[in-house]
């Protein structure tokens, strides 16, 4: 399925998703840790904050003809399966049209828009600001180019939209033991990048000048398929759950450390036994635009209370068994008795 602009006419619209596989070994350490992230895991949290067909409802529109730039953000509306714009342009014969795109329009925060002689791309640079309440997927489209218009040309502008962030999820998994159930709330990173920039080149897309390592993304509580977000689901041995959220980060390099906070509750059965409090660091991992990351961590006996003093399993042992009661030995006692007769 494609998204399809058309001059003066009508449009339908495809967001490509995270659409790349990759499996990433990250650093093990003594506490809680991160390890074998699988990118592009097809499960999804409860709260997904990316566009996808049906729900996104504008973008900004660049273009160009050989001549010069003819489209400069102009915002392209949704109106149910319709897609519409203000002051509608034309099909010239004889000219050469290459377009770009940037969704939603809200996010186009765009400037050094420009078609290099020879080139078959819009290139430009998108000035982005990440939040945690509001989060907004940041999309970008580069049809192809179109040559060859007629008198007769009515082909719609075929646009499909990639995502230009990560998406990052997490997940936990009780091994703890049999009998062990476990609860993870309160998930967050805690020094994730607000400000960014996309650079929309001429072979590919790049970030660069990622800024105010200060913003709070808030995963929320792990819980199960259907739940609020409101209370922590009990895992059960053996099994693993999700965050509420999913969230979007600009993309970084792999030189960036991430802090992870979040709370474990211990118990037996039903019995509550303890609460306790990680901090965990994800290092040495890229997040690569356009690819969602399930960052899993495994609760044991090792690290969920504390990592430099595992918990000590309990143990019996037998010192001997006390000899029958020695006092008032031999002695007669004096038992009455009553007997039936037949």
């Amino acid at each position: 399925m494609k998204k399809l602009f058309m001059i003066g006419l009508a449009a339908t619209a495809m967001l490509a998703s995270c659409s790349n596989d990759e499996t990433m070994e990250m650093a093990q350490q003594k506490a809680i840790s991160f390890s074998n992230a699988f990118v592009n895991n097809g499960t999804r949290s409860i709260v997904d904050p990316s566009f996808n067909k049906d729900n996104l409802t504008d973008f900004a529109v660049y273009g160009f003809t050989q001549k010069g730039q003819i489209f400069n953000g102009e915002k392209v509306s949704k109106g149910g399966a319709a897609w519409s714009y203000d002051n509608v342009q034309y099909w010239v014969p004889g000219n050469t049209y290459t377009f770009g795109a940037i969704a939603p329009h809200s996010a186009a925060n765009v400037s050094d828009v420009k078609l290099p002689a020879g080139a078959t791309k819009v290139e430009m640079k998108v000035a982005f600001t990440n939040t945690d309440a509001n989060q907004v997927d940041l999309l970008h489209a580069e049809p192809a180019q179109i040559t060859g218009v007629t008198a007769s040309y009515t082909e719609p502008v075929s646009m499909t939209f990639n995502h230009q962030l990560s998406k990052v999820k997490f997940s936990f998994q009780n091994s703890v033991g049999a009998g062990y159930n476990v609860k993870v709330s309160n998930v967050k990173i805690t020094d994730a990048y607000e400000k960014g920039t996309l650079t929309v080149g001429a072979t590919e897309n790049t970030w660069s000048n990622q800024t105010d390592k200060a913003l709070v993304l808030n995963f929320g509580n792990v819980v199960a398929d259907g739940a609020t977000a409101d209370e922590a689901a009990v895992i059960a041995n053996a099994a693993t759950l999700e965050s509420y959220n999913e969230k979007l980060m600009i993309p970084m390099v792999s030189s960036a450390t991430y802090t992870v906070t979040f709370t474990v509750e211990l118990f037996k059965d039903n019995v509550p036994l303890g609460t306790y409090n990680h901090t965990v660091q994800i290092k040495n991992v890229e997040f690569k635009l356009g690819y969602c990351y399930d960052f899993k961590a495994t609760l044991t006996r090792e690290n969920i209370v504390d990592p430099e003093n595992p918990l000590k399993p309990i143990e019996f042992k037998v010192d001997g068994i006390t000899d029958w009661n020695q006092t008032d030995v031999n002695q007669n006692l004096n038992v009455p008795t009553t007997h039936s007769g037949i």
